[in-house]
């Protein structure tokens, strides 16, 4: 390939490598310069441009990062059509991704190559992006390509169904706990069939190992953590024949992990942490025995280098001074209530001002806020301001009107989040038509919160489901201020994944919102008609 600065006169044939203006339009780079161009160009007074010029053993940027990406990918990837010297690399499947060598060899092989992808091992959704290949230039000696062969490909190892049994050891597994290891488990393709309890002791263990004929998996969580060879559970292992793969796992959370085999099957005793919902080490082994990866201890003894994993909820020992079990001031919490919509969505019904046990919708939602004695609402207003404001009448709130609700909802979370700053340490958003959360969520969000790190994000499940409200901390609230437009927070959630904190909760009203006038009617909410039918 030939690139070179050129008197314009004499580009007939060559291509721009930088865009350029002309007039109140603007050539864009690649452009193939005619006799036509190069009048209008030499009309702006432009002398002189880089341009560049394939030769005919070249390929050109499109081809050759489509021709290298595909030569990277095995099986699980596909190679999306390449654009602009770009091609992207998206998962066929659920699974866990492996980038092997392939990545770090293509940008040995030559400097005109600049690929990346996402961390080793990490589990990943079908459709989701997990590498690009972009070219540099604007092309690429065939040569280079055609004589070219990874050692190793890019893969994404799909999950394969399996079947689970948890064996508790001592006190019952509580509910809370048996909903986090199944969810867990459903996410990688697998399914908890059966839970037994079991006396903390060898002879007992070990009946209930013999019992798990008819699993593929089998899961032990000990009354108490596994801290050396000789304890309950790896003994119990032991005695029906049982080898232990690797005591310990260099990750944290995670470190008091067990990996051993019983009959041929996989046996995993679960660190504590496995409890919580938030990720740890447990997650690491489990998504590599679905995707059907080996684990080995050589495996898990690797697992040091990035094991390193965010703080969980309800730590006590935390890892930094400060992060604390308990605040040195109690903390503040406030409520972002959105209630500017037009509620077009539900016909001729305004849904908040619809009624509900004889109150309406919105201050209903209002009134559980209040009852925890906790947190201070902030009800942002927009469509239907009046009506609104006389339906919550001298409820203890600060009103925010949102001249400019038309522009989406995240216009009224940015009003909402710039009212607070400096003045709370975290702030639920609310959504104005869900009057069935529960007063018992918004406590536990905040109690969950008084262990966490300042900069967490924590979201309530409800049988593995995300639902609302989400409770923010402040460190989150220039980025809830800068949302425009009908963004929510969901992809600020996706951006700082490793603060979500994920809290089970035993309410279904979190997965409730009043939207259309089926829910309306389905859940027994009169609705409120309005003269402009919406």
């Amino acid at each position: 390939m030939k690139f070179e600065e050129r008197d314009i006169a004499d580009c007939a044939g060559w291509s721009l490598a930088h865009s350029v203006k002309v007039g109140e339009k603007r050539l864009p780079k690649g452009t193939l310069l005619t006799a036509d161009h190069i009048g209008r160009l030499q009309a702006c007074n432009i002398e002189k441009v880089q341009v560049f010029k394939l030769d005919p053993e070249d390929y050109d940027e499109n081809q050759a990062a489509q021709i290298a990406a595909s030569l990277i990918t095995g099986s699980g990837v596909t190679v999306e059509p390449a654009g602009r010297g770009r091609a992207n690399l998206l998962a066929d499947c659920d699974g866990v991704f492996d980038p092997a060598s392939a990545i770090d060899f293509l940008n040995d092989l030559d400097d005109a190559f600049s690929a990346a992808c996402k961390p080793p091992f990490s589990h990943v959704r079908k459709g989701e992006l997990v590498g690009t290949v972009k070219l540099i230039p604007y092309g690429l000696p065939k040569s280079i390509l055609e004589a070219t062969q990874p050692p190793a490909k890019v893969t994404v190892e799909a999950f394969k169904p399996f079947t689970a049994d948890l064996i508790a050891t001592g006190a019952p597994t509580p509910e809370k706990t048996k909903s986090v290891l199944a969810a867990r488990i459903e996410r990688v393709g697998g399914t908890l069939q059966r839970q037994t309890c079991v006396a903390h002791e060898v002879d007992a263990v070990k009946a209930a190992l013999l019992n798990s004929t008819y699993t593929d998996l089998i899961l032990i969580l000990g009354a108490s953590a596994i801290s050396d060879g000789a304890d309950i559970l790896p003994v119990g292992i032991k005695a029906v024949g049982g080898t232990i793969i690797k005591l310990g796992m260099p990750t944290d959370p995670g470190n008091l992990l067990m990996l051993a085999e019983v009959n041929g099957k996989t046996v995993i005793g679960l660190p504590g942490c496995a409890r919580s919902p938030a990720e740890n080490g447990f997650d690491w082994i489990l998504e590599r025995y679905a995707a059907g990866l080996p684990l080995t201890r050589s495996a898990i003894a690797k697992m040091g280098t990035g094991g390193l994993l965010k703080e969980t909820a309800g730590r006590k020992a935390p890892r930094t001074k400060t992060h604390r079990t308990t605040p040195a001031t109690k903390r503040t919490y406030a409520a972002i209530v959105l209630a500017a919509g037009r509620s077009s969505r539900s016909g001729n019904s305004h849904k908040l001002l619809a009624t509900l046990g004889g109150k309406t919708v919105v201050a209903t939602t209002l009134d559980t806020i209040l009852t925890t004695g906790a947190i201070k609402p902030t009800l942002v207003t927009g469509a239907r301001r009046a009506d609104i404001q006389a339906a919550v009448g001298e409820m203890d709130i600060t009103p925010v009107h949102n001249k400019n609700y038309m522009a989406g909802m995240g216009s009224s979370i940015a009003l909402g989040a710039s009212s607070l700053m400096g003045a709370y340490d975290f702030a639920f958003i609310c959504q104005g038509d869900m009057p069935f959360v529960q007063a018992a969520t918004y406590k536990t969000l905040i109690q969950t919160s008084e262990t966490c790190p300042a900069r967490s994000i924590l979201v309530p499940t409800f049988n593995g489901k995300r639902g609302h409200p989400v409770l923010w901390g402040a460190a989150f609230f220039n980025d809830l201020a800068a949302l425009t437009g009908d963004t929510g927070g969901r992809k600020l959630m996706h951006a700082h994944a490793d603060a979500v904190v994920e809290v089970p909760v035993s309410d279904p009203g979190i997965l409730i919102d009043l939207d259309t006038p089926e829910m309306l009617a389905q859940f027994g909410v009169n609705p409120a008609i309005t003269p402009e039918g919406r």
